[in-house]
């Protein structure tokens, strides 16, 4: 008699979408570069979060336009 099982199996890691993290930094753009950098330093780290948010930070930068 095989032993029952008491979870339903492995934990699956599921990937996220690739978009989440897709950021075009405009060439000269001071924000982008800083953004980018987090966004290198994030994915080093394995930080999800960090790593989403600093490529959001780059699709929604302004380009060097002042706040």
């Amino acid at each position: 008699m095989t032993a029952s099982q008491k979870y339903p199996g492995e934990a699956v890691e599921l990937p996220l979408d690739d978009w989440l993290y897709e950021a075009r930094p405009r060439q000269g753009c001071a924000r982008c570069a800083e953004a980018l950098a987090e966004l290198h330093a994030a994915k080093k780290s394995k930080n999800a979060s960090a790593r989403f948010e600093a490529a959001r930070k780059i699709r929604l930068c302004p380009h060097g336009a002042t706040p």
